[in-house]
């Protein structure tokens, strides 16, 4: 009896811990990273309040690439786009106007990529470090991915630091279970419906 429960005991322990790598496992490659790098121009899109804008600045001040572009349409068609509120925020935070350019029109991940790419290549850029939540890397990489070789455009993935996402805990709050599962999805439809 004592040796089952003991079988029991480590069944159980190597069950959790196998659960909560899985959970890790899946945190960390939805938050792909790669060795930063300079680049002809730091690219972040919209879809948060801040910290896409605050990591692609910060980047800029440590001298990774000499440009920025903050790409993505507003939600309310009436209003300024998010792109547009983020130069003005990374104008705020001491960079120069004239180092930003801003793509407007983009209401998508795959749009963004699309519309990046035509911005870039219309600049004379051919590199970039991509800026974006750390649950939407991996789909963003995707899609930028697609649409750059082909444009003989490159870039690294950088996500950005953000307090309400964690690649190792997410399972364990509300909001980012929501975020996580929701990129889960899209990434798999990304994966395997195109």
């Amino acid at each position: 009896m004592r040796s089952f429960l003991l079988g029991m005991l480590v069944g159980a322990v190597v069950t959790v811990g196998l659960g909560v790598g899985g959970l890790v496992a899946i945190g960390r490659a939805l938050a792909v990273t790669d060795p930063l790098a300079k680049a002809d121009v730091i690219v972040a899109i919209s879809g948060d309040a801040g910290p896409r804008t605050d990591a692609a600045v910060a980047l800029w001040k440590q001298g990774y690439a000499p440009l920025l572009i903050f790409s993505g349409a507003s939600l309310d068609p009436a209003s300024v786009s998010s792109a547009e509120l983020m130069k003005r925020e990374a104008v705020r935070m001491g960079v120069p106007d004239s180092v930003i350019l801003v793509e407007p029109a983009s209401a998508t991940t795959e749009e963004n990529a699309l519309r990046v790419a035509e911005l870039m290549t219309a600049q004379g850029l051919r590199s970039a470090i991509l800026v974006t939540s750390p649950y939407h890397q991996r789909r963003a990489s995707v899609l930028f991915a697609r649409t750059f070789a082909p444009a003989g455009l490159s870039f690294i993935n950088e996500p950005a630091p953000d307090p309400s996402w964690d690649p190792n805990t997410w399972w364990l709050s509300d909001g980012s279970r929501r975020l996580a599962i929701i990129e889960l999805v899209k990434l798999g439809a990304v994966l395997f419906i195109r």
